[in-house]
């Protein structure tokens, strides 16, 4: 920053500081803000509109954050333990107190255990959140003392919002308060037709309810009752046949928007015109994604008329949705979906290898119809090594893909002479890219030409921060060596997933990758992870490194210095 620039600043008003402020980030007014000069300094620590976001957080700046923070100026929190920062939860807890952030509204934990949620979830009694946030690792338990202090919190007349991901057995032990003022509610998990009234019952604000399916059977369908205060509803997974779906429905007649994503046997348009007419008339959007693997043959015709029922005044003049069907001839793959896709993980499947079909006549897909995905995945050799690429890159004036943050590349053949990664930005807006999956399902070990390729394509997504390498070839039939995969890295890569065979390639990827962050090793599934006291052995030659251990990964947190500019 400019001496010039800094003079200007320093000389406005300090309100006029604090709205500027509010358009940074956390990262830059603690970082860099905060020791322009001895007022910005001040000013920093007077703030009290902060939202501290630790998720994928490196330990060197955890530390930093701790020593500067004043509880009493966080209005948002997000702590995690997910595979960039292990055991982030239990060391943050052991600096503050929950209780101490009086003025705390927003607070997400992600994959937490049970001890420490315990103990958060008491000292919430003492703050008035407006959002709460909960998402557990898979396989991890909750204790019922956990489930019942979680259940207190929900009563608190503040809290609006309210997300929920635990094991899928213990929701159906999770008891609803008897009162609740809570606004949007969404639970990643299957609940009963039971506990789907409760909520309803207990919940006379709700008008946003967001659920992977509701699972029930004919007898216990039985109510009179009707949820008029819910305005949004999403199904994630919906196993409902259309029948019951339309019984189920009929339950909120007031929704004005419904996202159903689910199997084919949900494909009724007529069905759905009917319910879409008689039982929801207030609806204004419904979305929707129907997939369904059939071992068939089809042609264009076949695909006709699967689209043709969606063709009607109803579909294309009163409420002008856009459908599409898309037949996937390898693997075979009906799927059928409204436009824009509203799905925010997507597999790619280029126009070779399927046939696609709207309900209106030469349609031209605007720019938006993939903006709500932000996973892609797509087969590597198929998309872009195998035939005319230059027609290919013709194909993709611009990018299809605007939003996407995790990319999956599958690589199971060699790739061509003539690929150029430059194919992949015509199909992916690759600035919002920061994560990479790469799955090795081909024994590249030899083939200096993937390798080029791959070193390429990494050249084009430098912004990229989290890196997963999955080796899924057994050491019978491959050649792949923990160097070969480490020739693939780039430097700027600060959180890696990786796939070992034994402690000694553990090693090998933490002392020559120094400057990353976190690492996962994931054992092969033809190895055993290594007990408990080897790994201990091991990692506590390490100076100040944190971990967890399951039963097929040990991801670790590191601290380290961050690179110099």
């Amino acid at each position: 920053m400019s001496t010039d620039i800094i003079s200007y600043l320093d000389n406005l008003p300090v309100e006029l500081l604090y709205h500027i402020l509010k358009f940074l980030d956390t990262d830059t007014i603690l970082l860099s803000f905060r020791y322009v000069c001895k007022r910005f300094y001040i000013i920093s620590n007077v703030y009290n509109q902060y939202e501290l976001n630790l998720n994928s957080c490196t330990k060197y700046n955890f530390y930093r954050f701790c020593r500067i923070i004043n509880p009493l100026n966080i209005i948002s929190l997000i702590l995690s333990d997910d595979d960039r920062t292990p055991g982030q939860i239990n060391l943050f807890l052991s600096f503050y107190k929950l209780k101490q952030f009086n003025y705390l509204r927003s607070l997400t934990l992600l994959e937490i255990e049970d001890s420490n949620l315990n103990i958060v979830l008491k000292d919430l009694s003492y703050v008035s959140l407006l959002s709460l946030t909960i998402k557990s690792r898979t396989f991890f338990t909750w204790t019922n003392q956990t489930l019942s202090c979680l259940s207190t919190i929900l009563e608190q007349s503040s809290l609006k919002q309210f997300t929920l991901s635990i094991w899928c057995f213990e929701i159906y032990d999770f008891i609803w308060p008897n009162q609740c003022q809570i606004e949007y509610v969404h639970i990643s998990n299957r609940i009963t037709f039971e506990q789907y009234c409760i909520i309803l019952e207990r919940c006379l604000y709700l008008k946003t309810f967001i659920i992977k399916d509701v699972l029930w059977n004919d007898t216990n369908m039985i109510t009179s009752n009707q949820y008029r205060q819910l305005k949004s509803l999403t199904l994630e997974d919906n196993r409902m046949d259309i029948f019951k779906l339309e019984q189920f429905l009929s339950l909120t007649p007031s929704l004005i928007y419904l996202k159903v994503i689910g199997m084919a046997y949900l494909v009724d348009s007529y069905r759905w015109e009917k319910i879409l007419r008689i039982k929801l008339s207030n609806l204004e959007k419904f979305e929707f994604f129907f997939q369904s693997w059939k071992d068939v043959n089809y042609d264009f015709s076949d695909i006709e008329s699967l689209i043709r029922p969606f063709q009607t005044s109803f579909w294309l003049e009163n409420k002008r949705w856009l459908v599409n069907c898309d037949y996937i001839i390898n693997p075979t793959e009906v799927i059928l979906y409204s436009i824009p896709i509203c799905k925010s993980y997507f597999q790619y499947h280029d126009q070779s290898n399927k046939i696609t079909c709207s309900n209106i006549t030469h349609t031209h897909l605007d720019d938006t119809m993939m903006n709500n995905v932000t996973e892609l995945r797509l087969n590597l050799v198929r998309t872009f090594c195998h035939g005319n690429i230059e027609k290919k890159t013709n194909s993709f004036p611009q990018p299809l893909f605007h939003n996407v943050t995790e990319l999956i590349l599958d690589l199971d053949d060699q790739c061509s002479l003539n690929a150029s990664s430059q194919t992949l930005s015509n199909l992916i807006n690759l600035v919002h890219l920061s994560q990479l999956s790469l799955n090795l399902n081909y024994d590249y070990s030899l083939d200096l030409n993937t390798r080029a390729y791959l070193k390429n394509i990494f050249k084009q997504i430098s912004n990229i921060r989290t890196l997963e390498i999955c080796n899924n070839l057994s050491t019978i039939y491959s050649n792949i060596t923990i160097e070969d995969i480490c020739s693939l890295i780039p430097s700027y890569i600060e959180h890696l997933k990786i796939t070992v065979k034994n402690i000694n390639d553990m090693k090998i990827i933490i002392d020559r990758f120094e400057y990353l962050s976190s690492i996962t090793f994931r054992f092969s599934f033809y190895k055993s992870i290594p007990s408990a006291k080897i790994i201990e052995s091991f990692l506590n030659i390490k100076k100040d490194l944190t971990y967890r251990k399951d039963d097929c990964s040990i991801r670790v947190w590191l601290n380290r210095f961050p690179k110099s500019k």
